[in-house]
């Protein structure tokens, strides 16, 4: 909706084997765990990235892929993702919320 809690840099990789490089990321905070966050790569192409109770959920379809080709984990303290060929890592108190 074009409202947003906050503002980074997150680590992303647009292309399979590319090295993560630093992509501006927004987010915005529901209630229960829920959040979306929108990564921008540096070439301008931005992927929504949806979370619900604490977990990733999915990402939006685009050209360059549907948002079904997912993994995902997490060690308390960063959110490592792969959708399709795009890769990201994400600090979970940006995606929540300072604890």
């Amino acid at each position: 909706q074009g409202t947003f809690d906050d503002w980074s840099g997150v680590a992303g990789a647009l292309v399979r084997g590319q090295a993560l490089g630093s992509c501006d990321a927004a987010v915005a905070r529901g209630q229960g765990g829920t959040a979306t966050v929108a990564v921008t790569f540096p070439t301008g192409f931005a992927r929504h990235l949806y979370f619900a109770e604490g977990a990733f959920l999915r990402a939006n379809a685009t050209m360059s892929g549907v948002g079904t080709d997912t993994d995902w984990s997490g060690d308390g303290v960063q959110i490592f993702i792969r959708e399709d060929d795009q890769r990201f890592e994400l600090p979970v108190a940006f995606v929540y919320g300072p604890g």
